[in-house]
């Protein structure tokens, strides 16, 4: 069972930010890309399961990827680290990169989560993007669906969610959840990472998955052939927040990459989404 989350409007994915002093204060940025984290899912989809009444935790995902489909064609992206998407567009593989032009720059004030006032001297910048303009630019042409696309293990609670509107992405912009019971591409018969893994070392031909991440501990894996990443990435990512807690910073397998082996054995549905594997 799969869930299509589609924004409402522009929406900005940050996966890691800088701050710097200014005379006038403070400026928050980041890393901006075209998709989220596993850690925005997982927020979104918890705050799905509470307000609906499905329980405090929300299901085991795999994912995310970018949907669209139209005018008989379909379109399947993962990450490409960075601002970049590796995509099966009706059965051809491309690279699309995501140019500086195509987001949309926003100046905002940061607010006190508590009082919900201004704090004075404290400003950021977000990058936002349009998803239905690169799904149109995708399929060359006006999509039918388009949007975020995940898949849950759990195939009933998720039946409620049909039609829900849930905060999303930076600024906690609004998206619609749709139910879609099955999604079918062609496929170009890659197994490929789609959410950063987290690991415990590695090096350009296998990685050491972390204990409880997946239940094969080493995984062989290569870089995609026809992309401009002639090397594996690993950087320190941020699993995210929850409450006011912050979460440690871990060492991550960047996507994507080419997973070699045995597929049942990793990616399938993992803790909170991380080191997600998807055959595109």
């Amino acid at each position: 069972m799969y869930l299509l989350i589609r924004p409402l409007g522009s929406t900005a994915f940050r996966w890691g930010g800088v701050s710097s002093i200014l005379l006038s204060g403070s400026i928050s940025t980041g890393f901006f890309e075209p998709l989220p984290l596993p850690s925005t899912i997982y927020g979104l989809l918890k705050y799905a399961y509470i307000v609906n009444g499905l329980g405090q935790e929300p299901p085991r995902f795999r994912g995310p990827v970018l949907y669209a489909e139209g005018g008989g064609k379909t379109a399947v992206c993962v990450s490409l680290y960075p601002q970049s998407l590796y995509c099966n567009v009706d059965g051809e593989a491309r690279v699309v990169k995501i140019e500086e032009d195509m987001y949309e720059r926003r100046i905002g004030v940061a607010l006190n989560r508590v009082s919900k006032t201004v704090k004075e001297g404290y400003i950021y910048m977000e990058k936002m993007l349009d998803l239905h303009s690169l799904a149109s630019a995708l399929l060359e042409g006006e999509p039918k669906k388009y949007g975020v696309l995940v898949e849950v293990e759990d195939k009933e609670k998720i039946k409620k969610l049909d039609g829900f509107v849930a905060p999303f992405g930076g600024e906690s912009r609004p998206a619609v959840i749709t139910v879609e019971d099955n999604v079918t591409w062609k496929k170009v018969g890659k197994k490929l990472l789609a959410s950063p893994a987290i690991i415990d070392d590695g090096d350009e031909k296998q990685v050491t998955w972390r204990d409880g991440q997946s239940d094969k501990k080493s995984v062989e894996l290569e870089t995609v052939e026809g992309t401009d990443n002639d090397k594996v990435t690993y950087r320190l990512i941020s699993l995210g927040f929850e409450g006011n807690k912050r979460f440690p910073m871990v060492l991550a397998l960047m996507p994507t990459v080419e997973i070699k082996g045995n597929y049942d054995a990793i990616g399938k549905y993992t803790d909170r989404g991380w080191g997600s594997v998807v055959v595109l």
